[in-house]
């Protein structure tokens, strides 16, 4: 499949998603846990373990993003115990510095160590997301691979870098403003910000990769590029709604919609856009081939909304077909939105006069007014009609039953 990188998003324009991954679905279990077991349990093997689980989920996280997936990994026995190489590789990348410090035993070698250092400090970065992709510790140190790597990032990284370096001191800040200087400091929050901000610094650099995967020749999967390519598509209309311009994301997302006409979850965005856009004619007329596509799938409480939504624009909405008003009012009754059900209901036999609908249609109303509202009078006349024109039919039992219960009453 084709994919154009020069589509995808660059990732000063998705800041904010980043900062919301480590919160995404098992994210948030992950680091409430690890903060939880190195808070409440300070054995130094648990301590251990816990740092380098935080390493290895960041590092997952990493993987995730280089995937142009903005979320977190799943919790699970292969993410948690599987492929330990990276973190222990990523360790001495850490120590590297230490490392260099202890061959200080002169002048002239402290000055050939400081140097390395800073070059090292400048391309850490570019250091962890090698060691990602490539899973070789030698090329994340080596200054050819980096610099290469750098270099065809361009000044992107410069941006990353920036980005980082603010990121870094985040933990401490987010301290800081929530607890003071007070004595009574919390050893969990202080964990929770440091393992926090690693994890949308592990994001950012993953979505670099991402970004520039056809430059450093970085194979994103297939899987990845299709699962992404709907967001692809819908960059600018994500743009233009980020920026209040409903207007102008409602005419996007209608040349989209018509080329993938099928596609449910465009149309559901182009129901949610149009509602915004406060266009209630489309919301109407567009509305009633939504319900139908939504019953098709037996997606009832998605179509119970759209008809509620197009009710409140235009009192006189109805469904497109008599096949579509009995699922409907089911799942009213359902959702216990007993006089929604019945209006929706009122004057069906007089619509569709034909309607093989019309007996169980009006059974159900007749069920909610007796076990749901308790208006026993109002389901009289409705029972009576039932018994008169459809006495051979298969809900004539049931009819004769709730006419038994009514008159004992």
């Amino acid at each position: 499949m084709a994919y154009l990188n020069n589509n995808i998003r660059p990732f000063w324009d998705i800041i904010p998603q980043f900062f919301l991954i480590p919160f995404k679905g098992a994210g948030v279990v992950a680091l409430v846990l690890f903060t939880s077991l190195a808070t409440f349990f300070p054995h130094l093997l648990i301590l251990i373990a816990v740092f380098f689980v935080v390493i290895k989920y960041g590092m997952e996280i990493l993987q995730n993003t280089a995937e142009g997936r903005l979320q977190a990994p799943e919790l699970s026995y292969k993410v948690l115990n599987e492929n330990y190489g990276l973190p222990f590789k990523q360790l001495f990348l850490f120590l590297l510095p230490i490392l260099l410090l202890t061959q200080i035993n002169s002048f002239t070698s402290f000055i050939i160590v400081s140097n390395i250092i800073l070059f090292y400090m400048l391309v850490l970065p570019a250091s962890v997301m090698t060691l990602a992709y490539t899973h070789s510790f030698f090329s994340a140190i080596n200054p050819f691979t980096l610099t290469r790597l750098i270099g065809r990032i361009g000044w992107s990284y410069g941006i990353l870098y920036v980005f980082l370096l603010f990121l870094n001191g985040g933990a401490s800040a987010a301290y800081y403003f929530l607890v003071g200087d007070s004595p009574d400091a919390s050893i969990f929050l202080a964990l929770f910000f440091q393992i926090y901000f690693a994890w949308v610094m592990y994001a950012m650099m993953g979505y670099v990769l991402y970004q520039y995967h056809e430059e450093i020749g970085y194979e994103v999967s297939e899987e990845a590029i299709e699962q992404d390519e709907d967001l692809t598509i819908l960059a600018r209309f994500h743009h233009l709604v980020e920026t209040g311009n409903y207007t102008a994301a409602q005419n996007e997302l209608r040349d989209i919609v018509l080329q993938d006409p099928d596609n449910l979850d465009l149309r559901m965005k182009f129901h949610k856009i149009v509602k915004m856009a406060g266009d209630n004619k489309q919301l109407a007329t567009h509305g009633t081939g939504l319900i139908k596509r939504l019953l098709e799938k037996r997606k009832w409480v998605d179509a119970v909304n759209v008809y509620l939504d197009c009710v409140k624009v235009e009192p006189e909405f109805k469904p497109e077909i008599d096949i579509h008003y009995l699922p409907l009012a089911e799942e009213m009754r359902r959702m216990r939105l007993y006089k929604q059900a019945i209006k929706l209901s009122n004057g069906f036999h007089q619509r569709y006069p034909k309607s093989e609908q019309i007996p169980y249609l009006y059974l159900l109303v007749a069920k909610i007014f007796i076990e749901d509202l308790s208006l026993d009078e109002k389901a009289k006349p409705i029972l009576s009609l039932l018994q008169q024109k459809y006495s051979g039919h298969e809900i004539a039992a049931e009819v004769q039953r709730y006419n038994t219960f009514l008159t004992r009453v």
